[in-house]
């Protein structure tokens, strides 16, 4: 009777069947699905006003700044490969070779911010035209790969714990985080510089009809 007028005043029993991890999953997710539609209207843009007067909205193509994108992307391919190689190392609790790996990753994230804060820095103060179209969209990679770094900096610190509980549940979702970052920069990469317009608009063309 006690334990029951307990319950029946105010104080209700702890739920041990809720699912935290698979709740946390679903609102990182439903975060950068709403990320995703911010960034898609930046880059529509950016394709429309290419095509409607390329001679002012042009891709950057002078000297080093024609290559970084390209460096980048290829430094995200080799970060998500190294978080491939470090999720079955988690799996079996190999944690030494984990930390290894995660610290390897670690560094191409960073060389990555490097390369992405010198991107934005240079279209948020180069003309008008550019800026209105490369910035946006590099402010939002700089400050997802920054994200990145943090989460793989407490990921680290985790893992050094005594207790692999709090790496346990955080190094799954930290996962949709680093992944959306890096295909969301090569998709990028893809549609402002390397596809033309006509490129894009026949890809379009080709695979929404």
């Amino acid at each position: 009777m006690a334990m029951h007028g307990a319950h029946a005043g105010g104080h209700p029993a702890h739920d041990e069947h809720i699912d935290h991890q698979g709740n946390a999953n679903l609102a990182v997710w439903l975060g950068l699905i709403a990320l995703t539609f911010t960034t898609a209207a930046f880059v529509a843009a950016n394709v429309y006003l290419r095509g409607w007067n390329p001679s002012k909205f042009d891709r950057v193509t002078a000297g080093l700044l024609k290559e970084l994108p390209y460096w980048d992307t290829l430094f995200l391919i080799i970060a998500g490969v190294l978080l491939l190689i470090a999720a079955p190392l988690f799996v079996k609790n190999r944690w030494k070779a984990f930390n290894g790996v995660l610290a390897l990753a670690t560094i191409a994230f960073m060389v990555v911010l490097v390369i992405q804060f010198r991107l934005m820095i240079w279209f948020t103060w180069a003309s008008p035209q550019v800026a209105t179209l490369y910035a946006p969209t590099a402010v939002i990679e700089f400050l997802l790969t920054l994200l990145s770094v943090i989460l793989l900096a407490v990921a680290g610190w985790y893992a050094n714990f005594g207790s692999k509980k709090k790496i346990n549940g955080f190094f799954p979702i930290a996962m949709n985080v680093w992944l959306y970052t890096i295909i969301s920069a090569i998709v990028i990469l893809l549609v402002e510089d390397v596809m033309s317009i006509g490129e894009f608009a026949a890809w379009c063309g080709q695979h929404l009809t």
